[in-house]
């Protein structure tokens, strides 16, 4: 797919996705909402200008539970929007979002000057990248947290006391760090590593699935995310009250925009701040509605430190344990 607006590059690679963020009606009305602020543009845009363009990569680690073909429309109704305003060339991938190996792959090669990705990937390349400026969450009620729920009446009271439970987990893009965090819960309580201390553990993309079987007593405890959780609570207040919190994590930034190292392209400031205003047009609005986050802007790497944290401390873990799970 070529457009006026946005050079396209075909790496010849894709894969799946499975991660979810928010109701999907929501997210299907909000795809209508875009389609439609589409079809009003005009058809000529502004000329851009002729400097090298943005090359921006998009990881697919970062798409929703909404079709893939919705939120590529999503994005390019978005890239389409800003590129118009900025009056900026942004060269990105024709499928628009990049698996994680493409992604590594193109950092290494300094063939991407801006990317969009999760904390994971981030430490891998993380040498490659300007860590001077991380485009993120602006404020606290942007951030990620998880919390691991129980039944307050007649449930585990604290985490020792899910050993051999069953533990529902939702997975999601925010949701990279869970797993680490967990991790490091159970070793701090000397209680072993997640796969044996459970009985079992199942994941799954909605909220709702993972949370109400603890509350109808189908499970025993559950890890999700404290927004979900919250936003469940203010539709059904009963959940509040019959669910409790054994723990709960730090504010992580979990996904983010990012820069590669040396990179000063004249329009890189425009680029980094134009997150910052999504509020000012229909596209933007609609866009941080379907992708569920709120205002981004320029941050430094410290905003990371929690996150980092935690997955350095799940690597030191995993380094003390042979392949087969028990202690080295």
């Amino acid at each position: 797919m070529r457009v006026p607006w946005c050079k396209t590059v075909d790496n010849g690679m894709a894969a799946p996705l499975h991660q979810t963020r928010g109701p999907r009606s929501s997210r299907r009305q909000a795809m209508g909402l875009l389609l439609t602020a589409c079809h009003s543009l005009p058809k000529a845009l502004a000329a851009a200008n002729m400097g090298a363009p943005i090359r921006l990569a998009i990881s697919e680690s970062l798409v929703s539970d909404v079709s893939i073909n919705d939120a590529r429309a999503a994005m390019s109704i978005w890239l389409k929007r800003m590129s118009q305003e900025l009056n900026i060339v942004v060269e990105i991938s024709a499928k628009i979002f990049d698996p994680t190996p493409e992604i590594l792959r193109r950092a290494r090669l300094a063939l991407l000057d801006s990317v969009a990705l999760n904390v994971i990937e981030y430490r891998q390349i993380a040498d490659v990248l300007d860590s001077s400026q991380i485009v993120a969450e602006s404020n606290a009620a942007g951030l990620e947290q998880y919390v691991l729920l129980a039944r307050r009446s007649g449930g585990p009271q604290q985490l020792a006391d899910l050993r051999g439970r069953r533990l529902s987990m939702l997975r999601g893009a925010r949701m990279c760090v869970a797993d680490a965090w967990l991790s490091v819960l159970l070793d701090e309580g000397h209680l072993g590593h997640i796969d044996e201390f459970f009985g079992s553990v199942i994941t799954d993309g909605k909220a709702s699935r993972v949370v109400l079987p603890v509350f109808f007593g189908q499970s025993d405890a559950c890890l999700t995310s404290k927004r979900g959780f919250d936003t469940m609570s203010e539709l059904n207040p009963q959940v509040a009250r019959d669910l409790k919190a054994l723990a709960v994590s730090p504010q992580l930034v979990t996904t983010f925009y990012a820069f590669r190292k040396n990179y000063r392209g004249p329009d890189r400031d425009r680029f980094a701040r134009v997150y910052s205003s999504m509020g000012n047009s229909a596209a933007g609005r609609q866009l941080a509605a379907l992708f569920q986050f709120d205002e981004l802007v320029p941050r430094d790497a410290t905003c990371l430190a929690s996150a980092l944290k935690i997955l350095e401390t799940a690597d030191r873990i995993r380094s003390r344990r042979s392949p087969g799970g028990s202690k080295a």
